[in-house]
């Protein structure tokens, strides 16, 4: 591992780049920099992925440091066959769907709320009386998000996975396969399903395309 690393060099580090490897080989070797480096490098895009996993800022936050902890205790286990993105997403997914299983959360909806990224507990219906006040962009990009949100919570969790990985994290099909150990055709058809789901409800609901953004 290089001294001159930074923690800025780590953020834009490209996966599985050398210097990533380097990181890799030194955090088994012990060394506490490194793994401060590895987890600068990843806490963003997990956190991100986590957060519209589970709709709960605080807990993704709780979800990210639980993968961390698993991935140093069980960091000289890892034998570089795979990505080492695909180990830690497989970590991170296995802890969302453990936390569900041990408490079913309730999709959103107009009688409920959830929490902005902020830590601030949202109530729907608060957030509908309050739309007067807002600027119209700030409104559109708070009913989007909500939106999503709902739409989302409303897929099967395997076609929900695949779409946050594909439209939001960018990562390729064969990413995706490696991290969900399937192969690519099933991810494409989880990701054709979900968002046939997604349009439909849309439909449904008679919600503007326009005010879904990236959902196509």
């Amino acid at each position: 591992m290089e001294a001159t690393l930074t923690e800025a060099d780590a953020r834009g580090m490209e996966g599985g780049s050398p210097h990533e490897a380097d990181l890799i080989r030194a955090c088994q070797e012990g060394d506490q920099t490194a793994f401060n480096l590895l987890v600068w490098r990843w806490e963003k895009p997990l956190f991100n992925f986590t957060y519209k996993y589970v709709g709960d800022a605080h807990l993704a936050q709780d979800l990210v440091q639980e993968t961390f902890i698993r991935v140093l205790r069980s960091i000289h286990g890892y034998e570089h066959r795979a990505a080492f993105s695909t180990w830690l997403y497989r970590i991170a997914i296995n802890l969302c769907k453990d936390h569900f299983r041990r408490k079913r959360l309730p999709m959103v909806s107009l009688h409920d709320y959830y929490t902005t990224s902020s830590g601030d507990r949202v109530y729907v219906q608060d957030r509908v009386a309050d739309e007067g006040a807002r600027s119209d962009e700030a409104l559109a990009a708070s009913r989007r998000e909500e939106l999503v949100r709902r739409l989302l919570a409303g897929l099967p969790d395997n076609q929900r996975i695949v779409i946050l990985m594909k439209e939001y994290q960018g990562l390729t099909f064969r990413e995706i396969a490696e991290i969900l150990d399937v192969p690519e055709g099933t991810v494409k058809a989880r990701l054709y399903k979900g968002l046939r789901a997604m349009r439909e409800q849309i439909e449904r609901s008679g919600i503007q395309q326009s005010e879904l953004g990236g959902i196509q």
